[in-house]
């Protein structure tokens, strides 16, 4: 039910975000260039506040600690607060998009009235989906997953890859063959049978993932406050003072956290497969004018910012591992809090 759940959840925000980038395209096409790209780059918030908002609510319980409850509450009030003014822009360049391309009235009430039901209805489900979880088991101190299941994971990673790639190219062949298209018609369904092929991976990566996330989490206990005090000590190198049940958690963290980064990185660099695939195709047609472009511009400087951390953070997890394992166990079996340094 929970899998089930997390499919629905995939399948609804995919289709939100690729029907108001749709909708864009046709009921906006005689809007000015500039308004056109304004709009392709502001609907994508209006499901981003939502989103963040749910997987927190379902992730995280917020009444495990005061710590936790006090970041969560702050957490939940910024995103809120960016998301609303998020959407107020968006509204705006919408209406003036609307107007200027002579659209219905009803594009902007269903982008705009689709996006307020998303954000009242996020929290709710994301605290609904969580209490379905079962209780936390206290976890084992050995918290990697030998070396066959991490195979196993990627190896089903690579099997989705290749029959969505199958299936993709065999559709592009028998659509070519049937309709007879050519030149850019061709090309554009060529990039979105790409498109399909890493959009399905990327949904496998993160399915087969779900464990390890999962038994991340667990080290702190679902407590958002714990697990940022083992990154402070773990990643950051801070001298905290740790009692004998964090110090095992932080040691588990470091463990775990290094796997668990690596599939994160595997699926973004899916996800923007896709989304490239996607946005080349719109320029092949020369739809969408200067915002494949753009986009792509704007991923390929996401990427550059945020991928060096998280191989810091590899290194710097396992270097932690390295070093304080054993001393760190020692420490534990002598039962007395010790400061990490």
């Amino acid at each position: 039910m929970r899998l089930l759940a997390y499919l629905l959840t995939v399948v609804v925000l995919t289709a939100r975000s690729l029907g108001a980038g749709l909708l864009v395209a046709l009921q906006l096409d005689g809007a000015p260039q500039g308004l056109r790209v304004a709009t392709s780059i502001t609907t994508p918030f209006l499901v981003l506040g939502p989103m963040l908002i749910g997987a927190f609510a379902g992730y995280w319980d917020h009444r495990s600690s005061p710590e936790g409850r006090r970041y969560l509450r702050w957490w939940f009030v910024g995103v809120v607060g960016a998301d609303v003014v998020a959407a107020v822009v968006a509204a705006v360049v919408l209406v003036l998009a609307s107007v200027a391309a002579g659209a219905p009235s009803w594009v902007p009430v269903v982008l705009i009235a689709g996006a307020a039901v998303l954000l009242a209805v996020a929290r709710p489900l994301g605290d609904r989906f969580r209490r379905t979880e079962p209780v936390v088991d206290r976890p084992g101190d050995d918290v990697v997953p030998a070396p066959t299941i991490v195979r196993r994971k990627v190896r089903t990673i690579a099997v989705t890859f290749a029959i969505a790639a199958a299936v993709a190219s065999m559709m592009h062949t028998l659509l070519a063959t049937l309709l007879r298209e050519r030149g850019p018609d061709l090309a554009q369904e060529a990039f979105l049978a790409g498109q399909l092929t890493f959009t399905a991976t990327a949904i496998a990566a993160v399915l087969v993932s779900l464990p390890f996330s999962r038994a991340l989490r667990a080290t702190g206990g679902r407590d958002i406050g714990r697990l940022r005090r083992f990154a402070q000590v773990v990643l950051r190198g801070k001298a905290l003072l740790l009692d004998a049940e964090d110090q095992r958690g932080a040691l588990r963290y470091a463990r775990l956290l290094p796997l668990v980064l690596r599939f994160q990185l595997a699926f973004t660099g899916l996800l923007y497969g896709g989304i490239t695939c996607q946005f080349v195709s719109y320029a092949v047609r020369g739809e969408l004018g200067l915002l494949p472009v753009v986009f792509l511009l704007l991923m390929a400087a996401v990427l550059l910012w945020a991928a060096p951390p998280t191989l810091r953070r590899i290194r710097r997890a396992r270097a932690y591992a390295d070093l304080h394992g054993d001393g760190a166990r020692s420490a534990v079996d002598g039962g007395a809090p010790a400061p990490v340094p």
